[in-house]
């Protein structure tokens, strides 16, 4: 199953969003103006990486409640870390400008609440294109694949290539490890 992945790419998640796709809660990630090689990548392995905790009280506190939920926390779940893989079941260009189409969308695909309030003002503010990826076959791994550090100014929902051999190597531990089907 693995060895079929034409292209393999990350994308970095804040901790929630991370163990909640990996976790089937959601399965449609939002993602602004992605390369041109991902539109075309149905069937592609991505790696879901987790990006730092949260500073602000308020949102550490929230999602200290729902890693709680799934039985993590800093030390299983830890923050930098690729956590799991999942397959891109298909990808599609998001038009949020037709409010039947938002309602219509909001309906039928699950996508985390903070990725639709980021899509219209990203949209709209910074002219940004937002495409939909659905994911498939999520796994996590059975042990996260530590300290791996994004490229500069990654954002939540941001797809990044192998920066440099450390990566491609983690990249391929990932790929190659144990997968549990569930640890939920």
């Amino acid at each position: 199953m693995l060895d079929r992945a034409a292209i393999t790419v990350a994308i970095s998640l804040c901790p929630e969003e991370a163990v909640c796709y990996l976790a089937r809660v959601y399965t449609t990630l939002v993602v602004f103006n992605p390369p041109e090689f991902i539109k075309t990548s149905v069937g592609s392995r991505v790696l879901i990486h987790s990006l730092g905790y949260p500073d602000n009280p308020e949102s550490a506190h929230i999602c200290k409640q729902l890693m709680d939920e799934f039985g993590f926390d800093t030390e299983t779940f830890p923050a930098t870390a690729l956590q799991g893989l999942a397959t891109i079941d298909s990808i599609f260009p998001c038009d949020r400008q037709n409010l039947e189409v938002d309602f219509e969308i909001d309906r039928q695909l699950d996508i985390a609440p903070t990725s639709l309030i980021d899509i219209q003002s990203r949209v709209e503010d910074r002219g940004q294109s937002a495409w939909l990826v659905q994911l498939k076959e999520t796994y996590f791994l059975q042990e996260p694949i530590y300290d791996v550090l994004p490229p500069i100014n990654t954002e939540t929902g941001n797809i990044w290539l192998p920066q440099h051999k450390s990566h491609l190597e983690d990249f391929r531990k990932a790929l190659r490890r144990d997968i549990l089907r569930s640890k939920v």
